[in-house]
C-alpha cells in the first residue's frame, strides 16, 4: 500500500534524527536534576555502589551527560557517544544485582520498587544507544564505501 511506504519512508528518515534529539533530551533532563540536587543519585550509589557515592562523581556525571547531549544535538561522533551511554545504562542497570533491596523494596520479583521501575527504563535507553550506534555506523560505512572502491581501483 503507498500510504504504508510514505509512512515507512518517512519513519526512515526521521528515526535517527528524533531518536538523537530525544535521547539528547533525556540526557539534558536527567543532568539537570544532578546539579539541582544530587542527593537522590548519591543516596542510591550510597546502597549499592558506595565507591561512587559522592557529589563531586555526581556532578562529575552531569557534566558527562550534557556534554553527550550537545554532541547528540549536533549529530557528532554519535556511536562513540552512544558507546559511552551503553555504558551509562549497562553501570545503572548493575544496582539491579549489586543492591536488590533498593530495585524490589520489601518485595521479590517480579514486583519493582519505585525506585527498580525507576531503574528499569535504562533497559530501554540502553537499547535506544544500541540503535545509535548501529545507525551512525552505517551511516559512516555508506559515506566510506565508494572511497574505499576508489581506493580499490587505483591500486589494481
Amino acid at each position: 500500500m503507498k500510504i504504508f511506504d510514505s509512512l515507512f519512508d518517512l519513519a526512515q528518515r526521521i528515526g535517527e534524527p528524533l531518536l538523537r534529539f530525544a535521547m539528547g533530551l533525556v540526557l539534558l533532563w536527567i543532568a539537570a536534576l544532578k546539579f539541582v540536587d544530587p542527593a537522590p543519585v548519591r543516596g542510591m550509589l550510597e546502597a549499592s555502589l558506595p565507591i561512587f557515592a559522592s557529589n563531586a562523581f555526581v556532578y562529575s556525571l552531569g557534566v558527562l551527560e550534557i556534554l553527550a547531549a550537545l554532541l547528540l544535538f549536533a549529530g557528532l561522533w554519535v556511536r562513540y557517544v552512544g558507546l559511552a551511554l551503553l555504558l551509562l545504562f549497562g553501570g545503572t542497570l548493575t544496582i539491579f544485582l549489586v543492591a536488590p533491596a533498593i530495585t524490589y523494596g520489601s518485595h521479590s520479583f517480579p514486583i519493582l520498587s519505585l525506585a527498580g521501575q525507576f531503574l528499569l527504563k535504562d533497559t530501554v535507553l540502553a537499547a535506544a544507544a544500541i540503535n545509535l550506534v548501529a545507525m551512525d555506523s552505517a551511516r559512516a560505512r555508506a559515506r566510506s564505501a565508494p572511497l574505499m572502491k576508489a581506493r580499490t581501483a587505483i591500486q589494481a
